[in-house]
């Protein structure tokens, strides 16, 4: 996911040219909102695949609650 950031990084006048005339927004939005949102989206969840960790829940009377997030694959 990373490499695909640093892809659409590279490329970034490229996709913001095809985003401005896919909708009609002007270039300088589509590439400062548009093309940077998609970036940061990408490192944001690539961040979170070496981050996968349980925490304890606060529950009422003599229980134990806990969340485990486990990777399932690739879903889409």
């Amino acid at each position: 996911m990373n490499r695909l950031a640093d892809l659409i990084e590279k490329h970034r006048d490229e996709l913001a040219k095809l985003e401005s005339l896919d909708n009609g927004k002007p270039m300088h939005i589509a590439n400062a909102a548009d093309v940077q949102l998609t970036i940061n989206h990408y490192r944001y969840f690539a961040g979170w695949a070496d981050k996968i960790h349980g925490e304890t829940l606060p529950s009422n009377g003599p229980y134990f609650s806990y969340t485990k997030k486990d990777p399932v694959g690739v879903v889409g």
